[in-house]
């Protein structure tokens, strides 16, 4: 966990960002999530808050944009992130009973290229994620 922080903090210094305590302690909650977290949700994980919300959602948004963490959506549309675990982009399969959460690595990357290529489209990025109902909870 210690490495992903560490890789996280050298991305932010690679593209000249700061590093806050608020910060290192969002990567640090991103880090230890079993699963995609919301900004709420990261907020609330903050030892001896941190931060407020705000600067949470913005510490988010830097991390998406600097590419540390994955940005995914809930199927009641609501963002989540993810620490990059230094594998790179990936999906997750969520369970619409209790949450559970699988990384899959599968992507249509590739394929949603070339058909936004076919439209004219370019610099194209896509969230993409899958719901369904664990064995647990069938």
């Amino acid at each position: 966990m210690t490495s992903l922080i560490d890789e996280a903090i050298a991305r932010l210094r690679e593209k000249g960002l700061r590093i806050t305590d608020q910060r290192k302690s969002i990567l640090r909650a991103l880090a230890e999530a079993e699963a995609p977290m919301s900004a709420e949700e990261a907020h609330a994980a903050l030892v001896n808050e941190a931060c407020d919300l705000v600067t949470a959602y913005r510490c988010l948004d830097q991390f998406e944009k600097a590419k540390i963490v994955e940005l995914g959506v809930r199927e009641n549309g609501t963002k989540v992130y993810c620490l990059g675990h230094g594998q790179g982009h990936h999906h997750h399969l969520t369970c619409r009973g209790c949450g559970k959460t699988e990384r899959i690595d599968i992507c249509m990357g590739k394929e949603l290229n070339e058909i936004a290529a076919h439209f004219g489209f370019v610099e194209l990025s896509h969230v993409m994620e899958a719901f369904g109902v664990c064995p647990k909870c069938k």
